[in-house]
């Protein structure tokens, strides 16, 4: 079945905010990312200074055992995993079959200049080393049969770290070069907008 872009005038604003994100790798005992390695997780971090589904924050991770979600508001983070992040390309290894959510707070520190850090009393999810600041659109982003409207700043990371219930993830961002600089499977998406 093909997908037909809707229509860009029936579409509307659905999130106005920023999204890091991490996917990590494996790593060899000496800390060197094994070549050809899949992810191991993918941790997307939402700060919603305006949605159709609430504002707040919500940190999920998606791995092969399941989706996790942190944060205050259940239903926000439920949707965002739903309607947006089990699209991300991160993701599409770890299928969205369901959902556990842990209440959290976050104390975010997000700097265009150091990276960002999001340190709940349960999770915590940091990116530092930024290599690039970028503008990226991408007028029909693939959501299922759906399409949307992204637009964001790119700050890709060198580095980053994911930690639940006081245990860190082993593993590492990978970072490639791409068609516009260098790319990253962790990266901060600053000033992001969908447009549904």
């Amino acid at each position: 079945m093909e997908t037909v872009p809707t229509a860009s005038w029936r579409r509307s604003l659905a999130f106005v905010g920023a999204n890091p994100g991490l996917a990590l790798h494996p790593v060899d005992a000496a800390g060197v990312l094994i070549p050809g390695e899949a992810a191991s997780c993918f941790a997307s971090f939402w700060m919603a200074d305006w949605s159709r589904w609430g504002t707040g924050r919500a940190l999920l991770v998606a791995t092969l055992q399941g989706w996790r979600s942190y944060g205050t508001n259940e239903y926000f983070a439920a949707t965002l995993a739903g309607e947006l992040t089990r699209y991300f390309p991160e993701a599409a290894r770890f299928p969205l079959n369901g959902i556990t959510h842990t209440q959290d707070e976050f104390d975010v520190d997000l700097d265009l200049d150091r990276g960002f850090r999001a340190t709940g009393r349960k999770a915590e999810l940091e990116l530092s080393g930024i290599l690039d600041r970028r503008h990226f659109s991408s007028p029909d982003f693939q959501l299922g049969p759906n399409a949307a409207a992204l637009n964001n700043v790119y700050l890709p990371c060198s580095s980053g770290r994911l930690v639940e219930f006081g245990v860190e993830w082993p593993g590492a961002a990978r970072v490639y070069p791409g068609p516009r600089g260098p790319s990253s499977s962790g990266y901060i998406a600053a000033a992001e907008s969908w447009v549904m």
